[in-house]
């Protein structure tokens, strides 16, 4: 079985999904990304990471929402 999960536009690292939100006709996948900015100065400084978000719509492409149902099916068995 594969790592990867593919889709029209992007190929998605299944160990780097941070939780997807079922919602009708939507799913919205939350990845856990390595993307830090910041600033440190003498010891004291300010930090931010950034999560991708990918949204998967049926109306929008319906192969991908397919692609997605079928893989959260098959993990759920």
């Amino acid at each position: 079985m594969s790592i990867f999960l593919k889709l029209t536009n992007i190929i998605i690292n299944k160990n780097v999904i941070q939780s997807i939100d079922i919602n009708k006709d939507k799913f919205l996948i939350r990845l856990m990304t390595n993307k830090t900015n910041g600033i440190l100065i003498f010891g004291i400084g300010l930090s931010h990471s950034h999560n991708t978000e990918v949204e998967v719509c049926k109306t929008k492409n319906l192969s991908d929402y397919e692609t997605v149902t079928d893989w959260i099916d098959n993990e759920l068995k």
